[in-house]
């Protein structure tokens, strides 16, 4: 019941911060809108990984989809490989669609849950890259962060993503 009561107040939190206008963002970049989340990612190692405070993820290469629809598919594996589109699409076709995990954009925020589990919520932050930052990211790729749970705002894990066209 604790949790039940921790994650009403973080979406309460989360609906008052989304409510602020985001849709200014400065020359390096800022919130993704729903129309640039969607499509096939990569995730790119992060210059500096010791970043993570947590790793709830821990394969290192891993891919993902954001469809139009709301769902939001995931690979990950231990070992690395160039994946098409069409390739992921063919992987991502094998799971049931009602047991994929659901996603939708409230502002600079998506949160995540998934439908197999009970009680499952994951909130990320995003920021789309409008210029290149030599080192750190490339123009277009999307950096997603998590925080503790704590709805203190505090980031502990970090996935930085390259769209894959």
């Amino acid at each position: 019941m604790k949790k039940i009561i921790q994650l009403f107040f973080l979406l309460l939190f989360t609906f008052t911060v989304v409510a602020q206008d985001t849709s200014n963002k400065s020359s390096a970049g800022g919130p993704a809108t729903a129309k640039e989340l969607v499509g096939f990612w990569k995730m790119i190692p992060l210059p500096n990984p010791s970043v993570n405070k947590v790793n709830p993820w821990p394969q290192p290469y891993q891919w993902f989809e954001f469809t139009e629809d709301g769902k939001v598919y995931s690979m990950m594996v231990s070992s690395n490989k160039e994946y098409s589109k069409q390739e992921l699409r063919k992987a991502f076709d094998v799971f049931p669609k009602k047991r994929v995990p659901n996603y939708k954009m409230y502002g600079a925020f998506v949160i995540i849950d998934n439908p197999e589990i009970k009680n499952y919520l994951e909130i990320w932050g995003t920021n789309i890259f409008a210029k290149n930052i030599d080192g750190i990211a490339q123009k277009g790729d999307l950096m997603l962060t998590l925080d503790d749970g704590t709805q203190t705002g505090k980031v502990v894990y970090y996935r930085l993503l390259r769209r894959i066209n």
